[in-house]
């Protein structure tokens, strides 16, 4: 039947000029019109609307981004017949039914007085009846997989979930895969779980154990109704690692803010994380992002959290970011998966969900020497010689 297979020709190269904004190839003419009737048109309309060209076209308009190869486009378009039959395409490829008169009459109008039908395609795009057309139509489209878990070690997938990404953007921190490190996953990983947990709030109170003046603080102020940082602000800090202990936070907090915040929200104690000087069930979160390794071992960490545990509002979440050994020897302030095991059996509280410690065999990687050159990326797992390790991150729950 020449004259189908003529017709379908036709419909499959129009389709693609009106949906993807390109002319069809050889190859998907010939897979366009195989079998087609209306069935067929159906299935390569859904197929057009629901593919990656067409999406980012259209979140370019979204987002007010013009179009490569505007000409070409218009080109391709202008070829599709007169005014009246290109927009029942229009209608038909967008819309998915025929042109009403009086949209039918608007915008043949609109053509004859000089608009491009680009713009008529844009247009309709962009309308509230193809909003709802594309939602009842691909409403899974765009939505990839992603990781989600809370409790687990330094994640490296957590790069590819959008909404963490947004967080650790909002930071102001590198988003560049290659830039990866350990303390901006904590301080992501912090936020986002707060925020899946439904602890982090306008109105929440929150303390910071072993704090320094980790920007996270500064961060949390703006978004929380008190923010206090605890620590000893004594000893070796004061001089290395970017000098977290330095004493003089707590005078001038904001000569170390890395961006403005709520001053009325924030405060710097000094104060042992083993005696913490509040009432029993005062915060809503609690947290400790890898210092607790430095209270004295086992015992030390243990009456932290407990503290940490005891300040806790019922239902607060504690949220515990430590070095946990993948494999090799003990090393000073580092604990190995069974110690790490006892550390967060603590009575009162519990883990949000399992705890995932597969994630390096996953994965492949190369451990940063830290003592032949800590400022490599990615800087996810590290080692002291043979002892190899990485960041563990849990959230639990105050009964």
């Amino acid at each position: 039947m020449p004259g189908f297979e003529s017709s379908a020709a036709s419909f499959v190269e129009e389709a693609f000029w009106i949906v993807v904004g390109r002319a069809v190839t050889p190859v998907e003419l010939r897979e366009g019109t195989r079998q087609f009737d209306a069935g067929g048109r159906r299935a390569l309309l859904m197929r057009l609307l629901s593919s990656l060209e067409f999406s980012n076209r259209r979140s370019a308009w979204k987002d007010g981004r013009d179009l490569q190869d505007r000409t070409g486009h218009e080109r391709g378009l202008q070829s599709l017949g007169a005014n009246d039959v290109f927009v029942k395409r229009a209608y038909e490829c967008l819309l998915g039914r025929p042109a009403d008169q009086g949209g039918l009459a608007h915008y043949t109008a609109a053509l004859a007085s000089g608009d491009s039908r680009m713009s008529i395609v844009r247009s309709l795009t962009l309308s509230e009846e193809f909003d709802q057309r594309y939602r009842d139509l691909a409403p899974q489209n765009g939505v990839l997989p992603r990781d989600t878990q809370l409790c687990e070690l330094a994640n490296p997938a957590k790069w590819d979930n959008p909404e963490w990404l947004a967080i650790l953007r909002g930071l102001g921190l590198s988003d560049d895969k290659a830039t990866m490190h350990r303390k901006p996953y904590e301080f992501t990983q912090l936020v986002y779980g707060c925020r899946r947990l439904g602890a982090l709030r306008d109105d929440s109170a929150i303390i910071s154990i072993g704090a320094g003046h980790e920007l996270v603080l500064y961060w949390l102020a703006n978004h929380a109704r008190r923010v206090v940082a605890t620590d000893l602000y004594e000893g070796v800090w004061q001089e290395v690692q970017g000098r977290e202990g330095d004493p003089d936070v707590i005078r001038r907090p904001e000569d170390y803010a890395p961006f403005s915040y709520r001053r009325d929200r924030l405060v710097f104690m000094k104060m042992d994380g083993r005696r913490l000087a509040f009432r029993d069930g005062t915060f809503d979160i609690a947290y400790s992002l890898s210092s607790i390794e430095h209270f004295g071992g086992m015992p030390g960490a243990i009456a932290t959290i407990r503290e940490m545990g005891r300040v806790l509002k019922p239902g607060g979440v504690l949220t515990l970011a430590t070095e946990y050994v993948l494999h090799g020897p003990p090393h000073e302030e580092t604990f190995q998966p069974r110690e790490f095991a006892e550390l967060i059996e603590q009575p009162g509280l519990r883990l949000v969900e399992p705890l995932d410690e597969h994630v390096y065999r996953r994965y492949e990687y190369e451990a940063i020497d830290l003592f032949r050159n800590p400022y490599q990326t990615p800087h996810m797992v590290v080692r002291f010689n043979d002892t190899v390790f990485t960041t563990v991150i849990v959230f639990l729950r105050k009964l």
